[in-house]
């Protein structure tokens, strides 16, 4: 019986010659040593460890064997990659994925120094002669696009995310349609519900943070957010098409090939919200949020300059029969690039000597506030007819005013005459006037009716006193 190289002794062989059987008295862990340490548990000698094994059939007790941090770093690397695998599965324990994938990643950044001092005596001795090769255009496009983007939300629940990128012809079988495996559930289910929070988030972005614009120029805007090219620019930037699991082979530049593309990250918005039913859907509107915000940044708002300008220009100038007339001028149109509707009105005057006088004119996405901006014009204008028209106003106002206040003299004085003021002095009231100027009528009609037979008494009684 010989030792093999390097130490150690084969066990296995001649296992004839140690068969338990032919020693039943002596215990298995049971060495005879003459120089030997008994075993303080079982009364029986020890055996001495010199760093190998010692001849006599491995029975023994074994050193016991220590590894050192670099190894055990690498050795715990290797079993969590394994653990992880295994338990990656959609009855898994998330949590113990999570903290097993975390431990994992700080284990794996930690620079293994055997490893890492053998790298630096290749590149000492072996440097590299051929140039590095350049990164792929498609690549290089792909984290330019991406490098400006938020974070990636995560979808928790692997059922959820694997029926994200997963077309309905993946999961067919044999090509035979309404056939499915035990995954019931794709991308286009969910897409259905993502295109309903993507519209709700745009529309919520956008009335928050305008309070003052119309609803047709938020309307406008909320498609350009959730176009479909604007999605599938997010789609391509994130890689979700090189994640999608298809059957079906499909142009992607095709206009069927770029909805799908853009239906893949409402799937994606979907899936956010339904893994997590309390946080879900404020996570997904804070990340589409930061995604549009560039966007949202480029709307300009159309300020209307004063709401109230055509108030202000009827106070200038309208008055009893006056007409300010606000007219369309041209057809509406649509502006380019924002398919928004344009209105053209014109304000015209009609009265103080005027016909269908121009004044001004405006534009709005309505009537009403081309309408206004028309009534601005006019004043910002401040042409010499509208001078003239404010001017004869004024005078009107004015000569109204002292006939008012001549008007009610008079009729404090025929209060008087008749007696109506009051024991103090005071002024009489307002019942009081009106019936003094009632009874001022009724005499004066009175008079009116007796002046002609005053007259005609008169007359006959100075033909009487000529004649006698």
């Amino acid at each position: 019986m010989s030792q093999k190289r390097g130490g150690s002794f084969n066990h296995y062989d001649n296992r004839n010659q140690f068969d338990k059987r032919s020693r039943p008295n002596q215990p298995h862990n049971s060495v005879s040593h003459s120089n030997g340490n008994r075993d303080a548990r079982h009364g029986y000698q020890q055996q001495r460890s010199h760093g190998h094994q010692q001849p006599g059939g491995g029975y023994g007790t074994a050193p016991q064997a220590e590894l050192s941090t670099s190894d055990m770093q690498t050795g715990l690397v290797a079993l969590l990659d394994r653990f992880v695998a295994d338990e990656t599965r959609s009855d898994a324990d998330r949590d113990v994925l999570h903290h097993a994938r975390e431990l994992r990643r700080l284990l794996a950044r930690k620079e293994n120094p055997a490893s890492a001092t053998s790298r630096h005596e290749l590149d000492g001795k072996r440097p590299r002669t051929a140039p590095t090769v350049a990164v792929p255009p498609y690549v290089y496009r792909k984290v330019q696009e991406a490098k400006d983007l938020p974070p990636l939300p995560t979808i928790d629940e692997p059922h959820i995310h694997e029926a994200v990128f997963t077309h309905r012809s993946f999961i067919v079988k044999n090509g035979e349609k309404g056939t499915y495996t035990e995954l019931d559930l794709d991308y286009e289910r969910l897409e259905f519900l993502g295109d309903a929070y993507i519209e709700l988030i745009a529309s919520h972005a956008l009335y928050s943070r305008f309070p003052h614009v119309d609803v047709p120029q938020l309307c406008s805007w909320r498609e350009r957010l959730v176009e479909n090219s604007m999605l599938g620019k997010f789609s391509d930037a994130y890689g979700f098409t090189d994640r999608l699991r298809y059957y079906n082979q499909f142009d992607r530049n095709s206009k069927a090939g770029k909805k799908v593309v853009a239906d893949l990250f409402e799937a994606y918005v979907a899936g956010i919200v339904l893994s997590d039913p309390q946080n879900g859907y404020q996570i997904a509107d804070e990340w589409l949020t930061e995604l549009w915000a560039s966007q949202l940044l480029s709307f300009k708002e159309k300020i209307i300059e004063d709401p109230m300008a055509k108030n202000k220009l009827a106070a200038l100038i309208v008055v009893n029969d006056i007409k300010v007339e606000y007219r369309e001028e041209r057809p509406m149109i649509y502006e380019k690039g924002s398919n928004l509707q344009k209105y053209f009105m014109g304000v015209y005057l009609t009265g103080w000597g005027y016909q269908d006088e121009w004044l001004g004119s405006g534009e709005g996405q309505n009537k009403a506030n081309a309408s206004s901006a028309a009534a601005a014009d006019a004043i910002k204008k401040n042409s010499g007819i509208l001078q003239d028209a404010t001017r004869q106003k004024s005078e009107l106002v004015a000569r109204r005013r002292e006939e008012k206040a001549k008007a009610e003299e008079e009729a404090a004085a025929h209060a008087a005459d008749d007696g109506t003021i009051g024991e103090a002095g005071s002024q009489p009231s307002g019942e009081v006037v009106g019936k003094g100027k009632d009874k001022k009528r009724e005499r004066d009609s009175v008079d009116a009716d007796d002046t002609p037979k005053k007259k005609h008494r008169k007359e006959k009684r100075g033909n009487d006193e000529s004649s006698a």
